[in-house]
C-alpha cells in the first residue's frame, strides 16, 4: 500500500504538488526521497499517485502515473457518536474510519461525561485525517457540528433512517429490516453512562429503531465500529 497524503485540490496536469503540513510530514518526518511512489487524495473522491520528482524546502512534486475517482456508496453511513472521554477519542475515530463511515456527528447526549470544548473540532478533524492515512482511506469522513438530542433527531427526520444501538433493546440487529429506499443510515451510539430513557423514547417517537448487537456491553468508543461493521455486512459490502 502506498503512503497516503491529502491535498485540497488534485491537479489535472501531469504534476501534483504537495504543500504545507502534509509536505512537511513527508519531507521531515518520513524523510521520503525522489523516486519513491506516494498517493495523494483530495479527501472527497479524487486521487493520484506517482513517483516524487522534486523536493523543495516546504513542498514536493510527483509525476502522476495513475489517477482515479471513487464513487459514493448509498446509503451513506452516518455515525452519531456520543462524546467520549478524551483518552478514548483517538481510538474511537480510528475504528470509525476503519469501519468506513461517511459522516460523524458528535452527540452531546444527556449522560455524556465529557463536554464539547473549543478545540474539540480541531482535535477530531486531526484524528480523522491521521486515521485515514493509517487505514489508507482515500475519503475523509465529514465531521459535522456537535448536536444535542433534538438536533440529531431533526437531522434524521430530514432524510434518513435511525438505528439506535442499546444493550437493553429486545430486538436483535440481525432481525432488523433496513428499507431499500433510504439514502442515509444514522447509527446512534450512546455514552459510557448509556442512553437515557427519555432519549430512547424521543428516538422511537421519531421512527428510529432500537436494537442490540449481542449479549455483551461494548465500550462507547468500540460500539461504533461494531455497529458499522454489522451494517456493512448486512448491506452486502463486506
Amino acid at each position: 500500500m502506498l503512503t497516503l497524503f491529502f491535498s485540497d485540490q488534485i491537479s489535472t496536469s501531469q504534476i501534483q504538488v504537495l504543500e504545507n503540513e502534509e509536505a512537511h510530514h513527508a519531507i521531515k518526518v518520513l524523510r521520503l526521497n525522489t523516486g519513491e511512489i506516494i498517493k495523494i487524495s483530495d479527501g472527497v473522491r479524487n486521487w493520484v499517485s506517482g513517483p516524487i520528482v522534486e523536493i523543495a524546502k516546504k513542498e514536493l512534486s510527483i509525476s502522476i502515473t495513475e489517477r482515479g475517482e471513487i464513487q459514493a456508496a448509498k446509503p451513506e453511513l452516518v455515525l452519531v457518536q456520543a462524546i467520549t472521554k478524551s483518552d478514548r477519542n483517538k481510538e474511537m475515530l480510528e475504528l470509525a474510519v476503519e469501519a468506513g463511515v461517511d459522516r460523524i456527528i458528535p452527540w452531546q447526549s444527556d449522560r455524556s461525561i465529557s463536554k464539547w470544548q473549543l478545540d474539540s473540532e480541531q482535535k477530531w478533524q486531526a484524528g480523522i485525517k491521521q486515521s485515514c492515512k493509517q487505514a489508507r482511506q482515500i475519503k475523509l469522513p465529514q465531521l459535522m457540528q456537535v448536536m444535542n438530542t433534538t438536533e440529531v433527531i431533526n437531522s434524521i427526520t430530514g432524510g434518513g433512517f435511525g438505528i439506535v444501538f442499546h444493550e437493553g433493546a429486545f430486538t436483535k440487529f440481525s432481525e432488523l429490516v433496513i428499507p431499500n429506499s433510504q439514502t442515509s443510515l444514522y447509527l446512534v451510539i450512546g455514552p459510557e453512562g448509556g442512553i437515557s430513557e427519555q432519549e430512547l423514547i424521543s428516538f422511537q417517537n421519531n421512527g428510529s429503531k432500537v436494537v442490540r448487537l449481542g449479549e455483551t456491553v461494548l465500550r462507547s468508543a468500540h460500539a461504533g465500529f461494531a455497529a458499522s461493521s454489522a451494517v456493512q455486512t448486512k448491506l452486502g459490502r463486506w
